[in-house]
């Protein structure tokens, strides 16, 4: 089992330039869509953001921390449930979530432009088109891959990034979704 937020000063970083967008009622939201399998939107976004400044500090290379954490936390700010055969688009969601996502965040957190892009370019390659320009927008990239390859396959905790990040409240129900799962 791979497990993320072991790290203090990484969530340290999260915390310090991404509070205010995790604890809005808004962002909050995302807790409701599942991501892949029982991992919600909420915690792939958390995960990747620390994977992301997890990848940044590795490469000793100079980043715009706060737009790295802030656009990492809104990659898949596009609150809808796109498992939902009912939504309109689901079919094209791999394609168009990134514009919506980085659309929704405009409007809610007024991001800067290289947030902007760190946002609309995390789903490099599909998207060829929008191939990531940033250090900051590479790493998203990057740690989303990472992070969703693991989900995907089960092979991933994150209990002690989200005791620490998220409520107590949402941590019981997704471990009770969990142990069902695996019934």
């Amino acid at each position: 089992m791979i497990e993320i937020g072991k790290n203090p000063k990484i969530i340290e970083i999260i915390k310090r330039y991404g509070e205010d967008i995790i604890h809005s009622r808004l962002y909050q939201r995302e807790k409701d869509y599942c991501q892949h399998g029982v991992i919600s939107t909420y915690e792939h976004s958390i995960a990747v953001t620390y994977m992301a400044v997890s990848l940044a500090m590795k490469s000793r290379k100079r980043v715009d921390m706060r737009s790295l954490v802030r656009g990492a936390l809104l990659h898949d700010y596009y609150l809808y449930d796109w498992h939902n055969p009912e939504v309109k688009g689901r079919k094209v969601h791999g394609y168009t979530h990134a514009r919506c996502s980085m659309e929704n965040a405009i409007r809610d957190f007024g991001i800067t432009k290289l947030e902007q892009e760190i946002i609309y370019s995390h789903m490099f390659p599909l998207n060829l088109s929008r191939v990531p320009k940033s250090r900051e927008a590479m790493l998203v990239c990057l740690a989303d891959k990472i992070c969703a390859s693991f989900e995907t396959a089960k092979v991933i905790e994150y209990n002690k990034i989200t005791t620490v990040i998220a409520r107590e409240k949402t941590i019981k129900e997704l471990r009770r979704k969990l142990a069902y799962n695996r019934r």
